[in-house]
């Protein structure tokens, strides 16, 4: 082989590896949007699968919550790693315990991990960094039109029944699974609907760093040990020196579990799982 086949079959070489490295990107998906179950009538609306209910459990780990200038995946959402150079952290557990968040609904619940006050300035980016196993249980009555009222309860393994009691069930968040084959990794789900603006999750591992979309095991996202949910607030909050407490609000009612129908007649559950939490962030300014 000629001096020249060697320099130009390196060079070949070094253009397929930049090409398969820029091809393994990270992979999202859009938020769809859903329903809360219904009271009487159908329990799941005309065109939809599933219905959002109240948990009676929503048990998950909280590591960290910040706040940022900068969406931390970056404006397009699409980095690998979590960009801490624009936040703040006012909350951080190295080993949190599990709290069950529908236990406190309604309630104020203190965390044991270490608060800091945040630095002055205007975030428009807050986040809240969870374990993604999820402890999950719940029940919703309805009331069919022209019939009796039936209660659905969680009785563990995804299944429904109705006599009860609800049971939880542990759910693991590691690919959100966008082709819904789990042949790639979707890491991000983006754009779900919450007061105040909209949240984005990502799938990461440990060090809040995302799996590209071709590092998938059996399914599952090899990174997959943390959740790093982000808002994108519509009206970015201003920390000032009079603020004393910036506080991240769960909203359960109607989030969190889900009821699914799956033969397609909307007027009953058979299948339950857990689903994604709301929330929201509040300043607390001294007067």
């Amino acid at each position: 082989m000629s001096h020249y086949l060697k320099i130009l079959f390196s060079a070949l070489f070094v253009l397929s590896t930049l090409s398969l490295s820029a091809n393994a990107a990270v992979e999202n998906t859009t938020a769809v949007a859903t329903t809360a179950c219904n009271a009487t009538g159908n329990i799941i609306s005309a065109g939809k699968e599933d219905c959002r209910a109240t948990p009676s459990t929503f048990t998950t780990q909280i590591y960290e919550i910040g706040l940022c200038t900068a969406h931390p995946y970056g404006a397009a959402k699409t980095n690998a790693t979590f960009d801490a150079s624009t936040c703040v952290v006012i909350y951080t557990d190295a080993a949190p315990a599990a709290v069950n968040l529908a236990a406190a609904i309604g309630t104020n619940t203190a965390l044991p991990g270490t608060a800091s006050a945040p630095a002055q300035g205007t975030y428009g980016f807050p986040y809240i960094k969870l374990g993604t196993d999820f402890s999950v249980a719940g029940s919703f009555t309805n009331t069919p039109a022209g019939g009796s009222a039936t209660t659905y309860y969680s009785i563990g393994g995804g299944n429904v029944n109705t006599t009860g009691p609800a049971v939880a069930q542990t759910d693991s968040l590691r690919n959100f699974d966008k082709n819904g084959n789990g042949s790639t990794c979707t890491s991000g789900y983006l754009g779900a609907a919450v007061v105040g603006g909209t949240m984005d999750g990502f799938i990461t591992d440990a060090s809040f760093t995302r799996s590209n979309s071709t590092e998938v095991t059996a399914g599952k996202c090899d990174k997959s040990a943390r959740l790093a949910a982000v808002m994108n607030l519509s009206a970015p909050f201003t920390v000032t020196s009079q603020t004393y407490a910036v506080n991240f609000n769960f909203v359960l009612t109607d989030y969190g579990v889900q009821f699914i129908d799956t033969n397609n007649n909307l007027a009953n559950a058979e299948e339950f799982g857990s689903a994604p939490f709301a929330g929201y962030f509040t300043v607390l300014n001294a007067d």
